[in-house]
């Protein structure tokens, strides 16, 4: 009897199992389509009765769990929407149920509603809600990044977030793009962006261990809309102007979850050299890179990301490739800064044409074994070919009258390198808590060719007298080669609920090699025949590290955090010179590096925090090179084989605050570095001929430079970071400045020489946020130096410039598009020379085509006013110069942009899905629109 019962009862379970359905489904805004959180979704029967029901999550989704098979009605209902109800029969499959909510018309006027934080802090992470920022249709993520309280990018794509750089951009947690910021920012649209997050990034090994050292990197973190992480989406550019101008652009991108797929490509002769500067015409820098010249630019970069391993195995990889030809005409004029040698004067014309060619290729593997074990393996080969030929005029006098020498120089040259190497680290928990392990090794190869060709024509004056002329033309072969590895051991131990002990060992070896030939060309053969052995050299330099440490942190989260260590280095450096001579020099380095870190926590929001580091610097390959460089007579440079490693002290204290109800962040910064040992250069400058060695004579109004160590050089830095969006006036508020005072040395023939540079910088922007048709920038900067030389015949100079610049996007007729960039740039003259000043205005108009508005043409005018230039006026340690070199000035572009969105249909690369949905819906991407609570 019990087995008969046994199996009916098993029976009525199946068909039970059998006949109940799991409903599922998301809910979003039908006016933007963001998911809507807390919606009541009811199962009802044919009596209204409510048999079952859920609510959506933060992601506006939900699930109802054993709904029976039978005819029933779904409603979904919110505060301030419209509710909706279906009928739906449930069946032996499972029930999919999305739907669109419409506002209601209840007038949110009428009802008191709290408005959320516009900032949350957690831990390290500073989190803004994209609704709070207006952008253009179809902008780009650095138009909405730029808006964020506290973040900062410069012209040249650049972003400093509370005052400091940003390393990386994630996207929802994850690798993209992570070797170049600004091609993350220009590829990912802002439409797709749900959350921006700011974090001060803790090392790999402190999240792992638990063990906080206190080094932090600055990274964003772009979360995305739930519905917009499965789908393509891209922008294509293409653009025909005047003088054969022309630009194109492209971007691609597809995303399934984790799995992620980027494609960028640009080619121009517009001067936009790098992602983060299409569509600014190859304005930016307050135009004074006097380097920038004219650039014809194709650039491409490819970036795969996915998971594996049910997410354990995180794999990442970027490529990228660059060529690009450059054209700089420019002209200098320089006083030199001397004590009894002041009053020499230098003029020079100068024409380059630079060629580039560059591949690179990064990849990162991230694989969480098990719960205590992490493996992190980082690849990376890149390959560089340079390519230059200059030309140049040059004359130095005194007084601007007497001649001291003129040189007629012609020289070409072709490098090309190739770098690979990688890093492997191995973290393992072990039984006891806290307590764990890592092992890092990280290794790198490079090879180095280079052949140049020299021929200088150059005379010489004594007393404003013809004394001396001479003829050099050569050529130089260099073969080079770097190696090294690093090995690092650390070990971690909790030895009470907040403190932890670190320990810590490692040893590093680098090895550089050169072998340089220069050949002299010979009348009678003509060829290039004769070894100048003076001008070659081959040297070999091997440096062994040891380094061993110890740190113990204590850390109570949101409290107080303080880590105190010490660690002891050893050096031990061979300088191998086996040609013209051989020379062979040996040198022992010792070490301690304290360290010291301590955070107090005022609240969650509120911090302060103090550190201290020291490091040391080891002198490179070209600066240890006993090797009298001469070639280039009027400017000879040489080695020092007994250079002392640098070693740095910084002190840095930083507050923090941000208010999480109106997203005010105040950040604000104090830095000292200390650093004995510096390496600075000793310059030799004479009016005279003068007999260096046997075979080298310096000409009048040469220089002659070797590096050398001195004591006492120091920087003061202090800035500050401010942020605001003001909600009543609809702008959003972004301030920085910073004052510096720095005292640096330089040797000027001999004497020993201090040069003090102190100053301030201020920027302030505000861009507008109530509207995504009318969207307005303006921004102010000013930059003010002083430079004071006691010894110099003038003693202080000052030297500002400001910049006004403003945007502006106007939306108008349903279709038109009108944005406007204008600046005004102000660069003070330094010592008798006059100001410069400049207005640089570019405009564009455009149509947008097509139903859903996704593609535009339009004309673009730079540089309208034809008053664009590059001047660069400086006041360095031994010398006052100004340059101006060939810039781009008015053009104008007829351009069409297509832009593709489309989001939840099913992938190339997925083995299934849902069909798309919603396609291209440029208006329903918004990250702001419907009701705002007040």
């Amino acid at each position: 009897m019990r087995l008969p019962l046994v199996l009916f009862l098993s029976l009525i379970l199946a068909f039970s199992a059998q006949a109940q359905q799991k409903i599922t489904g998301s809910i979003v805004d039908k006016t933007n389509n963001n998911p809507l959180r807390n919606v009541t979704i009811q199962l009802l029967n044919r009596k209204d009765s409510v048999l079952m029901q859920a609510k959506t999550n933060s992601e506006g989704k939900f699930s109802i769990d054993k709904a029976p098979q039978g005819q029933f009605r779904i409603s979904s209902s919110l505060l301030g929407f419209k509710s909706t109800a279906k009928s739906i029969q449930i069946g032996n499959e499972p029930i999919r149920y999305d739907v669109e909510l419409e506002p209601s018309e209840i007038q949110l006027e009428e009802i008191e509603v709290t408005a959320p934080p516009l900032a949350a802090v957690k831990g390290d992470t500073v989190e803004f809600n994209a609704r709070n920022f207006a952008t253009r249709e179809y902008a780009d993520a650095n138009e909405m990044v730029a808006q964020v309280p506290g973040v900062i990018i410069d012209e040249e794509g650049n972003v400093q977030a509370h005052g400091e750089p940003v390393k990386r951009i994630l996207v929802d947690g994850k690798e993209f793009f992570s070797t170049d910021p600004k091609v993350a920012l220009k590829t990912l649209p802002a439409d797709i962006i749900d959350k921006l997050q700011i974090i001060d990034e803790k090392s790999e090994q402190a999240r792992f261990s638990g063990f906080d050292d206190g080094k932090r990197n600055k990274i964003i973190n772009i979360v995305t809309k739930p519905d917009k992480r499965k789908g393509y989406f891209g922008r294509a550019n293409g653009g025909k102007g005047d003088s054969d101008k022309f630009a194109l652009s492209t971007n691609m991108n597809a995303f399934n979850g984790n799995q992620r797929l980027g494609v960028n490509f640009m080619g121009n002769n517009i001067n936009e050299t790098n992602f983060a500067e299409q569509g600014m015409g190859g304005m930016r820098r307050g135009n004074n890179n006097t380097d920038r010249g004219l650039s014809d630019t194709y650039a491409g970069a490819i970036n795969y990301g996915n998971t594996w391993l049910g997410d354990k195995m995180e794999f990442n990889s970027d490529y990228s490739f660059r060529k690009s030809d450059t054209r700089v005409n420019s002209i200098s004029d320089i006083e030199y800064l001397l004590t009894e040698r002041a009053n020499q004067f230098q003029n020079q014309t100068q024409e380059s044409n630079r060629g580039l060619i560059s591949h690179s290729f990064a990849s990162r593997i991230k694989w969480k074994i098990d719960s205590l074990n992490q493996l992190d393996i980082n690849p990376n080969i890149s390959y560089t070919s340079n390519s230059n030929i200059n030309s140049s005029l040059s004359s130095r006098t005194i007084g601007q009258t007497d001649p001291l020498n003129k040189s007629d120089r012609n020289n070409s040259s072709d490098n090309s390198s190739v770098s690979f190497g990688g890093n492997l680290t191995y973290m393992r928990r072990l039984s006891h808590p806290g307590q764990t392990i890592s092992i890092n090794f990280n290794g790198n190869k490079s090879s180095n060719d280079a052949f140049g060709k020299t021929l200088a024509f150059n005379e010489y004056y004594e007393d404003a007298v013809l004394a001396r002329r001479d003829t050099n033309n050569r050529e130089s072969l260099t073969n080079g080669y770097g190696s090294g590895f690093n090995t690092r051991l650390s070990y971690t131990h909790r030895l009470a609920k907040y403190t932890r002990l670190q320990t810590n060992y490692n040893f590093r070896n680098t090895r550089n090699y050169s072998d340089r030939k220069t050949m002299e060309f010979l009348a009678e053969t003509g060829q290039y025949d004769e070894l100048n052995e003076r001008l070659s050299n081959e040297f070999q330099n091997d440096f062994n590290f040891h380094n061993v440490g110890a740190s113990i942190g204590y850390n109570k989260r949101d409290t107080l955090r303080i880590q105190l260590g010490m660690n002891y280095q050893h050096g031990i450096r061979i300088n191998d010179r086996t040609f013209p001579i051989n020379q062979k020099t040996k040198a022992d380095f010792s070490s301690f590096l304290p360290e010291l870190t301590a955070a107090y926590y005022f609240t969650r929001e509120r911090s302060i925090e103090f550190n201290y580091n020291t490091a040391t610097n080891t002198p490179d390959i070209n600066q240890l090179q006993d090797f009298v460089d001469v070639s280039n007579e009027l400017n000879i440079r040489n080695g020092n084989p007994n250079l002392n490693q640098e070693y740095n002290h910084t002190f840095r204290l930083q507050y923090r605050d941000i208010n999480r109800q109106n997203g005010r962040s105040f950040n604000s910064n104090l830095d000292f570095n200390y650093t004995n040992d510096k390496i600075v250069n000793s310059v030799f400058i004479t009016d005279t001929t003068v007999q260096l060695f046997d075979d080298v004579i310096l000409g009048a109004g040469g220089q002659y430079t070797v590096p050398v160590n001195v004591d006492g050089v120091f920087s003061i830095r202090a800035s500050n970071s401010y942020g605001l969006q003001i909600k009543k006036l609809g702008i959003n508020l972004n301030a920085n400045n910073r004052l510096f005072y720095n005292r640096n040395y330089v040797y000027q023939n001999d004497q020993l020489i201090p040069n003090y540079r102190y100053g301030f910088n201020q920027d302030i922007g505000i861009f507008t946020n109530f509207s995504r048709e009318i969207i307005i920038g303006l921004n102010y900067g000013a930059n003010v130096n002083f430079t004071d030389n006691p010894t110099s015949r003038t003693t202080h100079f000052m030297q500002y410039t400001h910049r006004l610049s403003n945007s502006l996007n106007i939306e108008f007729l349903k279709r038109m598009v009108f944005n406007s960039n204008f600046a005004y740039l102000y660069n003070s003259g330094v010592g008798d020379s006059k100001g410069i000043s400049a207005s640089v205005w570019n405009a564009s108009l455009g149509y947008k085509l097509f139903k859903q508005k996704n593609a535009e043409l339009g004309i673009k005018a730079f540089d309208i006013l034809n008053n664009a230039s590059n001047v660069n006026r400086n006041v360095s340690e031994t010398a006052v110069s100004s340059t101006t070199s060939n810039t781009l000035n008015r053009y104008f572009l007829l351009s069409f942009t297509y832009n593709l969105r489309n989001f939840g249909g099913k992938m190339m690369f997925d083995g299934g899905g849902a069909e798309g949905r919603r396609g291209d819906r440029p208006r329903g991407d918004r990250p702001r629109g419907g009701r705002r609570p007040r």
